[in-house]
């Protein structure tokens, strides 16, 4: 959502010759695994299949590039869910203007960004001189407030109210949810954000007590009294870091840009190194399908089951 107002600055005060350019995904669309935001860099996707919903369109002028996409899964009329991702590419050529809007979008919103909020369970980010970042946030919704309360003009959750209403479906009273916004000039010309939100019932089988935010058992201030909600919410922060981590791999980030997760609850931890090895394990079998039925061959094989081991 923050991406918004940056595309109505470039495209409607900065410009004034804007055109629509087709984009790879559209809605109906299913997809799984990955979705490319580029022809080096994709944004791996958890598990199942991803029903495209909504996008606004690829706008290009001179180099500048920009798209919103939303994906969901929905079960027993239930979005289960959801992940927008937001784009805009060649923002290099006009970084005076574009810095400014970045940081305030970032670190000084009304709400939500890489802001330390009471409500948030885990905040992590790198920063450094101008507008490069990489930002996590890890913290619960109260799906009400969010939809139907909450009134910001920067923020259009229109469409996804009108897509739930037109197609019978109903949204839980909470989710456990991840915000992702980096941008790294030197590393790509791209500012992307990433939000993602899972019900407690989809991620861990765990029925919610409270829908509001302050009053739910997820809310930091009130977590330490719901021993479940708690360990529900370990085990979030520590799918997240692992998602997080291969995020940054998709896009290549590196070296000092990457986010350090050392401090992981020890569960976490424990869950972290099963889920590595369950991928590792499953992408080697699928290898080794792929060598038995002739598809690769021993030479193939031997360097991409390295590959696997040594990224693992």
């Amino acid at each position: 959502m923050k991406i918004k107002l940056i595309l109505a600055f470039i495209f409607f005060f900065l410009f004034n010759n804007t055109s629509f350019a087709t984009f790879k995904y559209k809605v109906g669309d299913y997809v799984s695994e990955s979705l490319n935001i580029s022809s080096k860099h994709s944004i791996p996707l958890t598990e199942g299949n991803w029903k495209v919903i909504h996008w606004h369109g690829e706008h290009i002028f001179r180099g500048i590039h920009a798209y919103t996409i939303t994906l969901v899964q929905v079960k027993n009329s239930i979005p289960i869910k959801l992940l927008e991702i937001s784009k805009v590419d060649g923002l290099n050529a006009i970084l005076g203007y574009i810095n400014p809007i970045i940081i305030t979008y970032t670190f000084k919103p009304k709400r939500h960004g890489c802001v330390d909020r009471s409500y948030y369970t885990l905040l992590k980010y790198y920063k450094s001189k101008g507008a490069t970042h990489n930002c996590l946030s890890i913290k619960h919704i109260d799906t009400n407030y969010e939809l139907f309360e909450y009134k910001d003009p920067d923020r259009d959750m229109g469409y996804l109210i009108n897509w739930a209403k037109k197609n019978n479906l109903n949204f839980p009273k909470s989710y456990l949810a991840y915000d992702l916004s980096v941008y790294i000039q030197r590393k790509a010309d791209r500012w992307l954000t990433i939000d993602y939100i899972e019900t407690p019932e989809s991620f861990a089988n765990y029925k919610p007590l409270h829908g509001s935010e302050t009053k739910s058992e997820f809310h930091p201030q009130n977590i330490k009294n719901y021993p479940k909600a708690q360990k529900v919410m370990n085990d979030w922060i520590n799918y997240i870091s692992a998602y997080h981590i291969s995020i940054e791999k998709g896009l290549r980030i590196d070296g000092k840009y990457k986010l350090k997760f050392d401090n992981l609850p020890q569960e976490s931890k424990k869950l972290s190194e099963k889920n590595n090895s369950t991928k590792m394990i499953d992408d080697l079998k699928k290898l080794n399908d792929l060598f038995k039925s002739g598809v690769l061959s021993e030479k193939e094989f031997k360097k991409l089951k390295d590959k696997v081991i040594n990224s693992n």
